[in-house]
């Protein structure tokens, strides 16, 4: 279990998080908080933030992919930022094994995890949680077990194709849920 101390290498501390944890590395009073993921494949979701949020790029390359913006994709190499306005839906796609870091808000307010059409684009389903009160690896696995759950919400409302259940076998959102 990851300690959150007042100062942390996440460098070293990233052999000790799974894939797409969303892990809290900053101290509790910290305003950003920051979080740390890592990650070889596609994150299972887009990311939407009630609040403004800011994506660095710590290892690797990746692209993200962002709906409702004027700028849909961008490449992240190591030392990039990039902001992601409030309400914005934004994927993290690595190229090879990567390691970022999501500064949020101390009060984050609602988020979600969406799912969006790779045939027609059309958000096809959204779980919000209110990250405030309840940890973000659980409103992330209780949203992607509930897209899995039923084929509607994974049937695109637009072109009407169903999308395959999200693969989340390898990330161990209930463990990291816990308090560190």
């Amino acid at each position: 279990m990851i300690k959150r101390a007042r100062y942390q290498n996440v460098f070293d501390l990233a052999h000790e998080i799974g894939s797409w944890d969303e892990r809290l590395v900053a101290p509790p009073f910290a305003d950003p908080q920051v979080y740390m993921s890592r990650g070889a494949s596609p994150q299972p979701f887009f990311l939407i933030c009630e609040k403004d949020t800011l994506v660095m790029q710590c290892t690797g390359t990746a692209d993200a992919e962002l709906r409702y913006a004027s700028m849909r994709n961008t490449r992240l190499e190591v030392g990039d930022l990039l902001y992601v306005p409030a309400g914005t839906p934004c994927r993290i796609v690595p190229r090879e094994e990567a390691i970022h870091l999501r500064f949020k808000a101390i009060n984050p307010g609602l988020e979600a995890v969406a799912w969006f059409c790779p045939s027609c684009d059309t958000e096809v389903w959204r779980y919000g949680f209110d990250a405030g009160s309840t940890p973000v690896q659980q409103g992330y696995m209780d949203g992607c077990q509930a897209f899995n759950a039923e084929v509607e919400r994974r049937t695109c409302a637009s072109c009407r194709a169903v999308h395959p259940h999200v693969d989340i076998t390898r990330i161990d959102w209930a463990r990291t849920s816990q308090p560190g």
